[in-house]
């Protein structure tokens, strides 16, 4: 199991069981707006953007794709983006 997929399980669970916790404030006849907080704690509706807690998922807004045929340039915009690259120059084909 991937460290992603086994947050992504950690996420599901813990979503779940905050929900049927929740869930039970419908038979609490002294909770005021027992149904907005359940609504709200209900994990399939659609949260808001960024709440992802996939990292993954959280990642591919920030994501740049650089595309350049000449080596130079294309060093230039990693060291932009990364900084030093040097140290992964024999990775590189």
């Amino acid at each position: 199991m991937t460290y992603v997929w086994f947050n992504s399980v950690l996420d599901a669970l813990g979503k779940r069981l905050n929900y049927e916790s929740i869930s039970n404030l419908y038979g609490n006849s002294f909770a005021k707006d027992s149904a907005k907080i359940i609504q709200a704690a209900n994990p399939l509706t659609k949260q808001g953007a960024g709440s992802s807690a996939n990292p993954v998922l959280s990642l591919t807004g920030k994501m740049t794709i650089i595309e350049s045929k000449d080596k130079k340039t294309q060093d230039e915009q990693l060291s932009k983006v990364f900084g030093d690259t040097s140290w992964f120059d024999e990775y590189i084909n």
